[in-house]
């Protein structure tokens, strides 16, 4: 803001120095230029993304405008993003029944098990390999269910699980209901619900930009905290959280296929995960700026 303030003297100065004279109009010109040269010019805490950039990462993700694209794809491309196709399963399999609910309101067994089966592998379920899946143990099948909620299609009424109108609709056209499930787990899900650290906002905020550097970066192995560091450095977060690697990559981009991920046993103990970027990235995204 300093260095701001100082150009816009120097210009003042510069101009009545030339006996120029400054009048309102004339300064808001200035004003202008000095603002579209700040948006349009790379800045190192945002990784060489522009404040226009980051404008649009945060309040248009995955448009035409962002550096992050989504792109359309047909049913069989659809089907090859694990998250994706657990959910595709859950409304289809709601549109041939009603599913009763446990008790206490979660999908049965038999159904969390088959949904899991077409996600990826979670190592609470593998390790200790329990002979019932619950839906609040797996939370990729807990996401699937919670995408179709939110998205209005599907509804509980008497401890039954079915489809609304909407979702009788939305299985009309499976590329834009897997379309729009796959917009919907980037944007519309808070990733906190499955987790217990403060600070909602870690990871949900600027989830675009987090495509972008994973897609710049992740070529090569790395730790969960190289790439938070780099978020941090944009979005300032407190730095002593585990929420944005568990809550992006271990489970969000994990659950899209979209990093691979592996326990690094060369550094340590306490060993840590590390992540690198798999060929669905550039199945389902377009980049605009590397």
């Amino acid at each position: 803001m300093n260095d701001i303030r100082k150009e816009i003297q120097d210009w003042i100065n510069a101009e009545e120095r030339a006996g120029r004279s400054i009048d309102a109009n004339r300064l808001s010109q200035y004003l202008q230029l000095l603002t579209r040269r700040h948006n349009n010019t790379p800045r190192d805490e945002f990784n060489g993304l522009t404040p226009e950039d980051m404008k649009n990462i945060m309040y248009s993700p995955f448009s035409s405008q962002c550096v992050v694209e989504l792109n359309k794809l047909d049913k069989e491309q659809y089907e090859k993003i694990p998250l994706v196709r657990q959910t595709l399963f859950l409304l289809k399999t709601l549109s041939e029944k009603e599913l009763k609910l446990t008790p206490r309101g979660w999908l049965p067994f038999k159904i969390v098990a088959e949904t899991y089966r077409l996600g990826q592998p979670e190592w609470t379920v593998e390790e200790y390999g329990a002979k019932r899946y619950y839906e609040y143990d797996v939370h990729s099948v807990w996401m699937a269910r919670i995408i179709l909620d939110l998205l209005g299609w599907i509804k509980t009424r008497k401890g039954m699980l079915s489809l609304t109108a909407k979702g009788k609709k939305a299985l009309s056209n499976i590329d834009i209901a897997a379309n729009e499930i796959l917009h919907f787990s980037l944007t519309g899900v808070g990733m906190h619900s499955f987790d217990g650290y403060e600070g909602d906002t870690i990871g949900n905020l600027g989830i675009a930009y987090s495509v972008w550097i994973l897609n710049k970066y992740g070529s090569e192995w790395h730790f969960g905290d190289f790439y938070k560091e780099l978020y941090q450095k944009a979005f300032h977060f407190p730095g002593n959280s585990n929420a944005y690697e568990t809550r992006v990559f271990t489970r969000l981009f994990y659950w899209l296929g979209i990093v691979e991920q592996r326990l690094n046993k060369q550094v340590g103990p306490p060993f840590e995960d590390e992540y690198k970027k798999t060929e669905l990235i550039s199945m389902i995204f377009s980049f605009k700026k590397i």
